[in-house]
């Protein structure tokens, strides 16, 4: 689903996009896209790993909502207006970047001591 919206609107960031009245904040954004982008990878795990399939791709992604307090047209909406932005939005996957960079280093502890090391 998650997928389906951002590729659909990437192909429309031509247009002049509204403003919307319940935009998401930037920052706001850029920890719910960093956490979509986690539960991505959790659905292509669950392929592998049967016994993750008990939860859904939907459910994750409205579990990211509640999380956040936003309502899905919100996340929606504020998805369209940023990603019609395209200068500013690549910006925003930077910092998306550096997020999921910094999550990956948690769980990987001993490739940090080797960068260190060295």
């Amino acid at each position: 689903m998650f997928a389906f919206v951002l590729s659909g609107i990437s192909s429309c960031n031509r247009h002049s996009i509204e403003k919307p009245d319940q935009l998401i904040s930037k920052s706001k954004f850029v920890k719910m896209m960093a956490d979509m982008y986690i539960i991505q990878a959790i659905h292509i795990e669950t392929e592998v790993k049967p016994n993750l399939k008990k939860i859904t791709q939907n459910q994750l992604y409205f579990s990211i909502l509640k999380k956040y307090s936003v309502a899905d047209t919100v996340f929606v909406r504020s998805l369209i207006y940023y990603s019609s932005f395209p200068k500013e939005y690549e910006k925003m996957n930077v910092e998306i970047m550096s997020i999921l960079n910094q999550k990956q280093d948690q769980f990987h502890p001993a490739k940090q001591l080797r960068t260190k090391e060295e």
